[in-house]
């Protein structure tokens, strides 16, 4: 490979519940006048992944316990939003500086467990949570544009993360369909023939963070990123979702 395409689709309509994202990423490669070939990717955005699922929560309707309730009010948070996180962890691992680290009960271990109030209506105290199964999801979506257009479609979900001992947030795959998430180098010769010993590019998270730069953080409403160009070779398919590492084999915990 020498170079990449990436198209942020223009003019992408909000999403609602239950809406069907395959259909609307269709009719909105028509309207970009754009040609879908084998071998294309797109980056969806976790945030209308979720909108379609109706990951909605109204956080005044959240059944909040006392243990929420203490932490709520040492760190001035909504008592709902404490509770949900904790439904949705395994653990809390830090409230150091104001700010909930967890690890997911899906195995991410991110700020308030996903939940999310931007970028979503206001006319009720919602929180967005993640999608239930990003695997079903992303495997879903696969099949659905590969068959609408008849192309051996890729896909990525992808959300956005802090990274430890590093300022600013970056995109990173959730999950995957029909890609080699990882590519295992290990046993390759290197320019000088040295011998790989533990090399493993994450390729799925290196694609999801450069559609981030056409996706943006905030009001670009631009949440699906077409790339072309991309070759996949022989390399073996994996899902991005399985790249978790438990505590056990992390490096940094």
């Amino acid at each position: 490979m020498n170079s990449l395409k990436l198209l942020a689709l223009d003019n992408f309509p909000l999403i609602e519940p239950n809406d069907n994202l395959i259909n609307l990423i269709h009719s909105s490669i028509n309207e970009n006048n754009l040609n879908i070939e084998d071998g294309d990717i797109f980056v969806i955005a976790q945030k209308i992944v979720s909108k379609s699922e109706n990951r909605y929560i109204d956080l005044n309707t959240v059944e909040v316990s006392g243990d929420a309730e203490e932490m709520a009010s040492k760190l001035n948070k909504h008592p709902g939003l404490i509770q949900l996180i904790m439904n949705e962890s395994h653990k809390i691992i830090s409230t150091e500086k104001n700010v909930i680290i967890v690890e997911h009960k899906l195995g991410y271990i991110n700020i308030n467990a996903g939940i999310d109030q931007s970028n979503i209506p206001q006319d009720k105290n919602l929180a967005l949570l993640l999608p239930e199964n990003p695997t079903k999801s992303v495997e879903d979506l696969q099949k659905g544009l590969s068959e609408i257009f008849n192309k051996d479609i890729s896909v990525i979900i992808s959300d956005s993360m802090t990274r430890p001992y590093r300022s600013g947030i970056t995109n990173f795959a959730m999950s995957s369909s029909n890609l080699p998430s990882l590519l295992d180098l290990k046993g390759k010769k290197d320019m000088y023939g040295n011998i790989l010993r533990g090399t493993e590019v994450a390729i799925a998270d290196e694609l999801a963070a450069a559609a981030g730069l056409l996706m943006g953080q905030s009001k670009e409403s631009k949440p699906v990123i077409l790339i072309k160009g991309f070759i996949k070779g022989k390399n073996d398919i994996n899902n991005a979702f399985d790249l978790i590492v438990n505590e056990n084999e992390d490096l940094y915990r």
